[in-house]
C-alpha cells in the first residue's frame, strides 16, 4: 500500500474523508496494525483536544470571539477537489476549536479577544496549507503536564505545525525551546510561546520528530531542561 494511503490515518480520525477514501482506508485499515494504531492514538488525542475547547468560557466573550471570527472571509488555496472538500471540513473544526480554547479562561477586554481571534483565524490558515500537502502526515503525541499534542508535517513543505493542549505558561525565566531530532544532534527549531499556540516549524531537513523543552530565557546551545512533548515519525 502506498504512502498515501498511510497518510490518510490524520484526516479518518478527523472524519475528514469522503465515502469512497474512507471505505478504501477501511479495507486498508483491516490488515494494517501501524495505521490501526495511529488512528487510535490521533482519535484520542482529537478528542481530549475537542473537549479542551469544550470548557465553560463567559458567554459574552465567546459569542464575541467566535463572530469576529466568522466575520472574516477566508479564501481556501487552490487544492484538487478531493483534498479541497476534505479540507472544507477539517478547517471550520480546527479553528473553531481554536477559537473555543483560546476564549476559556480570558478575562474582560475586548482587546485581547479580537487579538486571540485574529490568531485562530491565522491558525487554521497555517492548519490548511498543511493538510494540502501531497505528503502531510499527522502524529500523535503527550504533554508531560497531562495534555496531549498533534504535530502536521510535511517534507514537501519542510515544515510542521505543532499544537498543544493542557499546556501552561512556561514558568517566569523560562521558555519552550522546540527541538528537531534524527540526522545528528538535536537542532533547534526556535521558541513556543502558549500564547502563540499552534507553532510553525520550517526547516525540517531529514528530521524524524520533534520535542519541546523547558529551557532558560536566554537560549540553550542543546536541550538540557526537562521535555515536556514528543512526537516522532519514520521517513
Amino acid at each position: 500500500m502506498t504512502d498515501a494511503v498511510h497518510g490518510l490515518a490524520g484526516p479518518y480520525a478527523l472524519d475528514a474523508l469522503g465515502p469512497d477514501e474512507r471505505r478504501d482506508f477501511e479495507r486498508h485499515l483491516d490488515g494494517c496494525a501501524v495505521c490501526a494504531a495511529e488512528v487510535g492514538e490521533l482519535a484520542e488525542t482529537a478528542a481530549r483536544l475537542g473537549a479542551a475547547a469544550a470548557r465553560p468560557a463567559p458567554a459574552a466573550l465567546r459569542a464575541r470571539v467566535l463572530a469576529e471570527a466568522a466575520r472574516t472571509r477566508q479564501a481556501p488555496p487552490r487544492l484538487p477537489a478531493a483534498r479541497t472538500r476534505r479540507l472544507r471540513r477539517i478547517v471550520p473544526a480546527l479553528a473553531a476549536a481554536a477559537c473555543l480554547v483560546l476564549a476559556t479562561g480570558l478575562g474582560a477586554g475586548w482587546y485581547q479577544a479580537d487579538r486571540r481571534a485574529r490568531h485562530a483565524e491565522a491558525s487554521s490558515h497555517m492548519m490548511a496549507d498543511m493538510m494540502s500537502a501531497p505528503d502531510a502526515r499527522t502524529v500523535a503525541g503527550s504533554v508531560a503536564t497531562g495534555g496531549h499534542g498533534m504535530v502536521v508535517m510535511s517534507h514537501d513543505r519542510d515544515a510542521a505545525v505543532v499544537m498543544l493542549s493542557g499546556l501552561d505558561e512556561a514558568p517566569a525565566g523560562r521558555t519552550y525551546a522546540v527541538w528537531l531530532m534524527g540526522d545528528g544532534a538535536p537542532r533547534p527549531a526556535g521558541r513556543m510561546r502558549v500564547a502563540d499556540k499552534p507553532a510553525m516549524i520550517h526547516g525540517l531537513g531529514r528530521a524524524t520528530g520533534v520535542y519541546v523543552t523547558v529551557e532558560p530565557m536566554d537560549g540553550s546551545a542543546e536541550p538540557a531542561g526537562p521535555e515536556i512533548f514528543t512526537a516522532r515519525w519514520t521517513g
